[in-house]
């Protein structure tokens, strides 16, 4: 008998200890997992990024979700543009839960997505636990014309021993002499005539004196003379007058970064607010990187031109309105 009670308590203990290495086990592979990625790390300016948030296998019965991932609308120079609702799976009692979250960004360089956490409570126990994802990086470039035509890069600086250059100093020296008595010879004349009545610098609004400047810019056809870069000039010059005259700043001195920042309250509808800011980029390349657009993207930039500054105006009005 005692032999029979010894087998039998060691046949119990050996499934019970069987029982409890399958539980370990099975919990030990099914330990809850943390991630945060993306569909892609370098994205040109004003594209989106689809970010996936995961918390697996998460059990329910004996844990509780304490908190979800906290990502600002904006911050970092990274803005959210679409928060997906958080679906969830069970499989076996362990669940695990997704959300999708579409960021973007207008601000060329190199930023980081710091390290996301969220807290597990034990519900035993009251003992929570903290789970951190790794941090993301995200690459925004401008706009790349390096694929396109008659592209030239920027060149670096290059250092050059100074000499003086008496030759020039001479005839800047006669230059400042023929200004001087150049204007002296046109006050003198001035002051023999009537003073002629000014003119009014434009008439109308801000938006229509521009619009009325884009269709002169049109026939001129300066692209058709040789005039590209004057075109794009007198074109963004065209809408910066214009912001300076309905914002009240010196629009003429900010670069392209610093007015698409000033325009994004403006510009909020994404479908509005990246055209005009590649058209700003494009005249930047044709400026400084020597890149000849073509003439479909010459009528492109007057129509994209005429359509933000009618849509920037509109929602200037409607902000007035409310304002007031």
């Amino acid at each position: 008998m005692k032999d029979l009670a010894t087998i039998y308590f060691s046949k119990t203990t050996r499934q019970w200890c069987l029982s409890f290495l399958c539980a370990l086990f099975f919990y030990a592979g099914n330990a809850q997992r943390l991630s945060v990625t993306a569909d892609r790390t370098k994205i040109l300016l004003g594209e989106q990024v689809v970010l996936q948030l995961k918390a697996e296998d998460i059990n329910t019965s004996v844990n509780t979700l304490q908190n979800w991932f906290a990502i600002a609308d904006t911050g970092n120079h990274i803005s959210v543009v679409k928060r997906d609702v958080i679906d969830t799976v069970s499989v076996n009692a362990l669940t695990s839960y997704i959300q999708k979250i579409t960021i973007t960004s207008f601000d060329s360089g190199r930023w980081q997505l710091a390290p996301l956490s969220l807290f597990i409570k034990d519900n035993v126990t009251g003992r929570q636990t903290k789970l951190v994802s790794d941090s993301l990086f995200i690459d925004v470039l401008p706009v790349d014309v390096s694929a396109m035509p008659d592209y030239h890069p920027i060149k670096d600086i290059i250092e050059v021993e100074a000499k003086p250059k008496y030759g020039l100093y001479a005839a800047i020296a006669l230059a400042v002499i023929a200004v001087g008595i150049t204007t002296w010879w046109l006050i003198r004349r001035l002051r023999q005539k009537k003073t002629a009545p000014v003119k009014q610098a434009y008439e109308g609004t801000a938006l229509e004196q521009a619009l009325k400047q884009i269709k002169k810019l049109q026939q001129d056809d300066l692209p058709a003379k040789g005039q590209v870069k004057l075109f794009y000039a007198t074109l963004a010059d065209i809408c910066r007058k214009y912001v300076s005259a309905q914002l009240g700043v010196n629009a003429m001195l900010y670069t392209s970064d610093e007015l698409m920042v000033l325009l994004v309250v403006y510009l909020q509808d994404e479908q509005k607010r990246i055209p005009f800011f590649q058209l700003l980029r494009l005249i930047d390349v044709v400026k400084f990187a020597k890149y000849t657009p073509s003439a479909d993207q010459h009528e492109a930039a007057m129509a994209n031109a005429t359509a933000s500054l009618q849509h920037i105006d509109k929602i200037i009005k409607q902000t007035r309105q409310h304002d007031s």
